[in-house]
């Protein structure tokens, strides 16, 4: 671990720009020349590669491409570095660290307590080929602060995090590829699918994806297993039980001044051998299937989702349905820029005990979506979420939100965050869940490293109130330098 965060430091005192281009190669034209942007026919934004964090740089960095700025004599050292004939290296590196306080921690009375997280990761992309490259990533995670009840997702002394093979190929316009082994997958709404950034290591799975892009559409299919975490030194395993499958695609329906609106349809089959409902562990088996409206209309952005699931569940049929919109409403371009947002979620609920069916699970859901602090779970929930947001400086960014929480069951429980259901709130009256407060601020010191802080309270309702839990608040202050 010591290592890996003294190798993401020494990258940050050696990294002038400049450096001789590689070999021309095909499609290197498309990769940009001051940012480390992917190649790809179909709009980055919409490609599927996971979330931009900003800068030109990916949550998921073996999805940047450098060798556009290495061409253009604007690449960092270790970017793009010219090896053999075509063949290029490129290294990256992450430390994140972050200081947590709990107040009533999980909405248990007197569960106060701080924590201390590292996040040290390394990653290096060999292409030796413009059509065959290598992606590793090695990745750590330290716990200061109950370290011996840290999961393997906090707490982990070394993890080979992900180990694949893209192989690709540009036909008459299109892209096709596949990337088989050990990876990163986000491609979907985040209200299903993320890379689980809260905690130090994110999820990976391991497995077959393959894809295919054109100017105006693309389409993918992806057969996965979840890789099993260890807290040891390279201990981890394929946990071939737990399962995820499907396909997927995005179009272009309204080009505007630019492509600004896309249609995603998606199916997605997972298979949890490990699901926990109503105090009972069992398989967990469902089959999603939904779309993705999202875009931009003037100065409104939006973001709808609409998913129906069904199958088997701890020994129940699975008839569940989520709603998920997202806004965001720019009032001003002129000084702090402020915008309106507002999401509302609502995610089918079940019967805890008896017969009916079993409700909606949120799956791998992003973890930021309802805040760090884990008080809510999109299952049996109906949330409207007001906010507003500013940009004091063009670095900086301010976003507060206050959220009425809601349950539409009320033979079910309320959720929080992991899908784990708040003890007793099955067996109680009423529907109001609380309220939960939000205030997010990043700051991007430089193009490298940015500051966040966020605070979350859950005023309880009363529903949990009746169920004999209090109110509770989270708060956390962190650094993530990337290079």
């Amino acid at each position: 671990m010591v290592l890996l965060a003294w190798t993401a430091a020494a990258l940050a005192q050696t990294a002038p720009q400049g450096g001789a281009a590689p070999n021309k190669c095909e499609g290197s034209e498309l990769a940009g020349a001051h940012a480390a942007t992917p190649v790809d026919p179909y709009p980055l934004n919409a490609a599927g590669w996971g979330p931009e964090i900003g800068q030109g740089l990916m949550a998921s960095r073996w999805a940047e491409d450098w060798s556009g700025m290495r061409a253009a004599g604007l690449a960092p050292w270790w970017k793009a570095l010219p090896l053999a004939g075509a063949a290029s290296l490129t290294l990256s590196a992450e430390a994140r660290l972050r200081y947590d306080n709990y107040g009533n921690g999980q909405l248990t009375p007197g569960n106060d307590y701080r924590q201390g997280l590292l996040r040290a990761v390394l990653g290096a992309d060999l292409r030796l080929h413009p059509q065959l490259r290598v992606y590793a990533e090695l990745g750590s995670g330290q716990v200061a602060g109950r370290r011996a009840s840290a999961s393997a997702n906090f707490q982990n002394d070394a993890s080979l995090q992900q180990l694949f093979v893209d192989v690709r190929r540009s036909a008459g316009g299109t892209l096709v590829g596949a990337m088989l082994g050990r990876q990163e997958f986000a491609d979907g709404p985040r209200q299903l699918l993320s890379l689980s950034d809260g905690p130090n290591m994110h999820r990976s799975w391991n497995g077959v994806r393959l894809y295919a892009h054109g100017e105006g559409m693309r389409v993918g299919a992806f057969e996965l297993r979840a890789t099993r975490l260890a807290a040891g030194f390279f201990d981890e395993e394929i946990n071939h039980a737990e399962r995820l499958r499907g396909l997927n695609a995005s179009l272009i329906v309204d080009s505007g001044n630019g492509p600004n609106t896309y249609l995603d349809p998606f199916w997605i089959h997972s298979d949890n051998p490990a699901y926990r409902a109503a105090g009972k562990l069992g398989r967990d088996a469902r089959d999603t299937v939904g779309a993705r409206l999202w875009g931009r209309r003037g100065d409104l952005r939006f973001d709808w989702t609409l998913a129906h699931q069904s199958g088997r569940s701890v020994e129940r049929d699975v008839d569940a349905w989520g709603l998920f919109a997202v806004h965001s409403l720019a009032l001003s371009g002129g000084a702090w820029k402020p915008s309106l947002t507002a999401h509302v979620d609502i995610a089918s609920g079940g019967a805890s005990a008896g017969g009916g069916s079993r409700g909606f699970n949120q799956l791998y859901a992003s973890s930021n979506y309802l805040g760090e602090g884990q008080f809510l779970s999109l299952a049996n929930l109906l949330m409207i979420a007001p906010g507003i947001s500013f940009t004091p400086t063009p670095a900086s960014k301010l976003a507060v939100e206050y959220g009425f929480a809601r349950r539409l069951s009320e033979s079910d429980a309320a959720y929080a965050g992991g899908m784990r259901a708040y003890a007793g709130t099955q067996k109680v009256s009423g529907r109001r869940i609380g309220g939960l407060l939000r205030i997010v601020g990043n700051w991007s010191v430089s193009e490298r490293l940015s500051l966040v802080v966020n605070y979350e309270r859950l005023v309880a309702g009363d529903v949990l109130t009746r169920a004999g839990l209090p109110s509770g608040r989270y708060a956390y202050i962190g650094a993530t330098f990337r290079y």
